[in-house]
């Protein structure tokens, strides 16, 4: 078993990270590449769970997992000890053999990652954060985004192929 690609996309609400996610896996799958998505709840809390579905009565019930199944797909709900969560996560899909697993949001991990930046308060993110490999720009702030990396990270236009393309060269095609 080939260990999986980590890599993940951080930004702001509403920086288009989702939008980005989802055309990559697209152009993954064209490519034989499977993909995972780990998801940040970033609201706050627990995330919303309908009550009504039989597998959520059991995990609402003090259950510490919840697993329902239907024609091949499963939805799990489980409970994790906040000590080495992501880890935790990372591994959960790592039983699906994935050649990479996206993550959304964590942003202060240490995985290789790409900042989306929709605005001018978005570039302090290119400060705060580590670990950054490419920068994703909105149109009104592709410039401000080249001149704060200095040429040392790729930027590219958040619409287009440019990144998908680097991406799929610089992670998949070398690892596998």
């Amino acid at each position: 078993m080939v260990k999986p690609v980590i890599f993940q996309f951080a930004g702001f609400q509403n920086s288009g990270k989702t939008t980005i996610i989802s055309a990559l896996i697209k152009e993954l799958r064209a490519n034989q590449f499977e993909a995972a998505v780990l998801k940040h709840h970033g609201h706050g809390g627990k995330p919303d769970f309908p009550l009504q579905k039989d597998s959520h009565k059991h995990f609402h019930s003090g259950a510490i997992a919840s697993l329902v199944e239907g024609e091949g797909t499963i939805e799990l709900l489980a409970n994790i000890n906040k000590d080495n969560r992501l880890s935790k996560l990372i591994e959960v899909l790592s039983l699906f053999h994935p050649h990479i697993i996206i993550v959304e949001g964590y942003k202060n991990e240490e995985f290789p990652k790409a900042v989306l930046i929709r605005d001018k308060e978005d570039l302090r993110l290119l400060k705060e954060l580590r670990s950054i490999e490419a920068i994703l720009a909105w149109p009104q702030m592709l410039h401000a985004a080249e001149e704060f990396s200095g040429g040392t990270i790729p930027v590219f236009p958040i619409s287009g192929s440019l990144f998908t393309e680097w991406f799929l060269d610089s992670y998949l095609n070398t690892s596998f």
